[in-house]
């Protein structure tokens, strides 16, 4: 009997594990299907916020694009062509018949004169390359409207969509630049560089470079003897007799990049309103701040042989067979380090020189030009240009003047004016807070006053300000911002 119960007891207890057995089973089931179905729906997730993260810096791009007016000069793909060498000064080059043919389909009016960007393109670069672009994340849903194809609403155009869209350009071109075109005379699939941007472009160490050969340079080599075939080819110039008209080919007169060229119409440029010019050493060393006349300097340089100026590039001036280089070291408006500087207003300044030589000859290494209200139009300091019918010379005592404010800051500025008893005017800013009497003083030794003891003074209300008060800072002895004119007056 206890055999027949235990083994009764036995049947149940087994019965009973194997009706649980199945519902255990499907439990553990129903856990790793659901763990499956949320790694799916996470894996989901993730490619559509990598997608729309993709969608929206593409737009971002293209936003950016749209503000400053890009648009490619091939239906196909991005315009690529290879450089050539050609004659003239300045940003102007030479481009194939049919790009025109392209442009004047569009019937839209932009910006005259046609302005390019032109770009070594880096052949390891994929979109998107900028650090800060990759991380770039949409907004959320309630932000969403925000981005609109209008390019001057606030939140599509701002300096952190500048920065940023200048900083995946530096990844996309190894160097790059902006000018306008000469001519569209060049051969299909070229284009004709001036020296001033092959120039621009052989900045990077990277961008190879190479000189183009004449043709017919080639075809006399082929008949010469093979062991000098090479020498030969590498002499691609032409004889120093031969044109030099601006657009046309200079073969191997200098070196161009080895690397395919984009070329970009730029419809929305931004017009210029200042820049600042920094003599190079050499220009300094030449004299450069003795010219008489740099008004004319700069109209034959800017208004003659440039379209465009771009932080970094070189702008070569002539005066009287001297050559003086100038560095493009900011513009304003600086959002895109690029600015058009003709028929505009365009205020100069020239940038500080370290330079000693500037110093102990008594050459000011920061002169100021101010414009006329015309299209590079400028009434010059007297550091550059003296307004008496004969300008005297320089004195030999070297005088140190105190840099003057930069054009961003409009507080607290004093346009000072001093006219000498011999008709010399001088012209200056100076910061109220930071500068003394004695600079003002400085300033007005300048104008050839000879040894003789002067003070400064103001008409209606008649004002005298002296030597001996010279440690006071301006706006201490009540010299405000603003302009002021003083005479100066000769003590007996």
């Amino acid at each position: 009997m206890d055999f027949e119960r235990a083994a009764e007891r036995l049947k149940k207890d087994h019965s009973k594990i194997q009706r649980r057995r199945p519902v255990a089973t499907s439990a553990q089931a129903k856990q790793q299907a659901e763990r499956a179905k949320q790694q799916r729906q996470q894996d989901a997730a993730e490619r559509e916020k990598k997608r729309r993260q993709e969608e929206y810096i593409t737009e971002y791009y293209r936003q950016c694009e749209r503000v400053l007016g890009v648009r490619q000069l091939s239906n196909v793909a991005p315009l690529t062509l290879k450089a050539v060498s050609i004659h003239g000064e300045g940003d102007k080059i030479a481009l194939p018949p049919s790009i025109l043919e392209y442009m004047t389909v569009f019937e839209t009016t932009s910006q005259s004169p046609w302005i390019f960007r032109i770009g070594v393109l880096n052949p390891d670069y994929h979109f998107p390359a900028s650090p800060t672009l990759q991380q770039l994340l949409p907004p959320d849903e309630n932000d969403r409207d925000e981005m609109s194809d209008d390019d001057g609403t606030e939140g599509s155009d701002n300096e952190l969509s500048h920065s940023i869209y200048l900083e995946e350009l530096s990844q996309k071109y190894l160097a790059y630049t902006h000018g306008t075109v000469v001519e569209f005379t060049q051969e299909e699939g070229y284009a004709g560089l001036p020296e001033s941007i092959a120039t621009a472009l052989l900045k990077n160490p990277t961008v190879r470079k190479t000189r183009t050969v004449d043709p017919s340079t080639l075809s006399t080599t082929k008949n010469k003897d093979e062991d000098n075939a090479d020498e030969e080819m590498s002499l691609g110039e032409t004889d120093d007799d031969s044109p030099k008209t601006a657009g046309h080919l200079a073969w191997g007169a200098f070196d161009v990049p080895d690397l395919p060229l984009e070329i970009t119409w730029i419809q929305k440029l931004p017009r210029g309103k200042a820049c600042e010019l920094t003599p190079t050493l050499e220009a300094v060393r030449s004299g450069f701040y003795s010219l008489q006349d740099i008004k004319l300097v700069l109209e034959q340089s800017l208004i003659r042989t440039r379209a465009t100026l771009s932080v970094g590039d070189t702008v070569h001036t002539w005066h009287r067979g001297m050559k003086y280089d100038l560095q493009v070291t900011s513009v304003t408006p600086s959002k895109y380090n690029t600015i058009i500087c003709i028929n505009t207003d365009l205020e100069v300044e020239f940038g500080k020189v370290s330079d000693d030589d500037t110093k102990e000859k008594g050459q000011d290494s920061r002169p100021f030009v101010e414009p006329l209200g015309q299209a590079l139009g400028y009434k010059l300091s007297p550091l550059a240009s003296l307004s008496s019918e004969s300008a005297p010379i320089m004195k030999a005592k070297a005088i140190t003047l105190i840099d003057e404010p930069p054009l961003s800051q409009t507080d607290h500025v004093c346009t000072v004016q001093i006219r000498a008893p011999n008709g010399v005017k001088a012209q200056r800013r100076f910061d109220v807070r930071q500068a003394t009497l004695d600079d003002l003083m400085a300033f007005a030794e300048t104008l050839e006053l000879g040894n003789e003891q002067f003070q400064l003074v103001t008409r209606f209300p008649r004002r005298v300000f002296e030597k001996i008060n010279g440690r006071k800072s301006l706006e201490t002895a009540g010299i405000l911002a603003g302009q002021e004119v003083f005479l100066v007056e000769k003590l007996s």
